[in-house]
C-alpha cells in the first residue's frame, strides 16, 4: 500500500473541514477524489501533501508516517500541483520547470537538464521555454506547472526507463483547470502513463467524464467525510451523484467507450416528460 490515510480529521479555525476520512491507494493507480464545493477535497490533498500537519489520525506513505518524514525526503518522494499557484516574478518557463529539480541539486547536472527538457517537450511547452511565466495564458501556466512536477518526479528523461512502484507519488489539485480539451487529455494521459510506471497519482477532479475515463479508483466526499470509495462503476451511480451534488443524472453505456457516460438532466431533456419537452419547443 503506497498511501493509507486513517481517521483524518482537521479543523481550520473554528470550522471542522475533515471528519474521520480514511482512504487507501496503491502504487500504480490513478485515484480521483470528487465531491461538491466545500466537501474537503483540496484540504484532504493538502494533508497528504504535508501542508496541514495538525491533522488528527494517521497518514502513511510507502510505510512511513508522514509526521516522521523530513521535508526533503517528502519532496523527493512526492510532487504536488496545487489548485492555485501565484507566481508574479519574471521567471522564464525554463526556470520554473528547473525548480522541480532543486529538491535533488541546487546546481543542475547534465541529467537534471535532460529531465527538464524532456518534461517541457512532454507537456508541449518547450517552444515557450524563454517566455516569462506571467505572460502565459492560464492553460499554458498549468502545463508549465505540470512539467515542473514531472521534472520533480522523474529519475531519467524517459517515462518508461524506471520502475517507480512504491517510490513516487503525484498529487494533483484540479490539474486541467483552464486547459483546452487537447491539453486536458494530454495532462491526464501523462498521469495515466506515470501510474503505468508505478507512480501513485491522486487527483482532485470536477469533471465526471474525465474521472470516468481515467480513474482506476475513486473517493467521493460529502460534508468533510467519506461518502463512498471504490471503482468508477461503484462510485458513478445516479443516486450517489444526486446525494452528493444535488443533480439528476443518467449513467449510460456506449459501445465505443470502456467507461460509463454521465449525462445531466439538462442534456437532451432526458428527464422531461413529453409535455415538458413540448413546452421547451414552444
Amino acid at each position: 500500500m503506497m498511501l493509507r490515510a486513517k481517521d483524518i480529521s482537521l479543523s481550520l479555525g473554528k470550522a471542522q473541514i475533515l471528519r474521520g476520512v480514511s482512504m487507501d491507494a496503491n502504487a500504480g493507480e490513478l485515484c480521483v477524489i470528487m465531491g461538491a464545493n466545500g466537501a474537503g477535497k483540496s484540504t484532504l490533498l493538502k494533508v497528504i501533501a504535508g501542508e496541514y500537519m495538525h491533522y488528527q489520525g494517521s497518514v502513511n506513505i510507502a510505510g512511513n508516517e508522514l509526521k516522521t518524514l523530513p521535508v526533503d525526503a517528502q519532496a523527493r518522494m512526492r510532487a504536488v500541483l496545487s489548485q492555485q499557484i501565484t507566481l508574479n516574478q519574471p521567471f522564464s518557463v525554463m526556470e520554473v520547470v528547473n525548480m522541480g529539480r532543486y529538491v535533488y541539486n541546487t546546481h543542475l547536472t547534465a541529467l537534471d537538464k535532460e529531465i527538464v527538457t524532456y518534461a517541457l517537450k512532454t507537456m508541449q511547452v518547450y517552444n515557450l521555454r524563454e517566455r516569462t511565466y506571467p505572460t502565459l495564458s492560464g492553460g499554458q501556466k498549468q502545463r508549465v506547472q505540470m512539467a515542473r512536477v514531472l521534472a520533480q518526479l522523474l529519475e531519467a528523461p524517459d517515462l518508461r526507463a524506471t520502475d517507480y512502484t512504491g517510490k513516487k507519488m503525484l498529487l494533483l489539485d484540479e490539474p486541467v483547470t483552464g486547459m483546452d480539451i487537447l491539453h486536458q487529455q494530454l495532462s491526464l494521459q501523462l498521469a495515466t502513463s506515470l501510474a503505468a510506471s508505478g507512480v501513485l497519482v491522486v487527483a482532485v477532479l470536477h469533471d465526471f467524464q474525465l474521472a470516468a475515463a481515467y480513474a482506476n479508483r475513486m473517493l467521493l466526499l460529502k460534508d468533510g467525510g467519506v461518502y463512498a470509495q471504490g471503482t468508477v462503476e461503484e462510485i458513478l451511480r445516479p443516486a450517489h451523484i444526486k446525494d452528493c451534488f444535488g443533480v439528476e443524472v443518467a449513467v449510460l453505456e456506449h459501445p465505443q467507450c470502456h467507461y460509463p457516460l454521465v449525462v445531466t438532466a439538462a442534456a437532451d431533456g432526458l428527464f422531461k416528460s413529453p409535455a415538458e419537452k413540448a413546452i421547451n419547443v414552444l
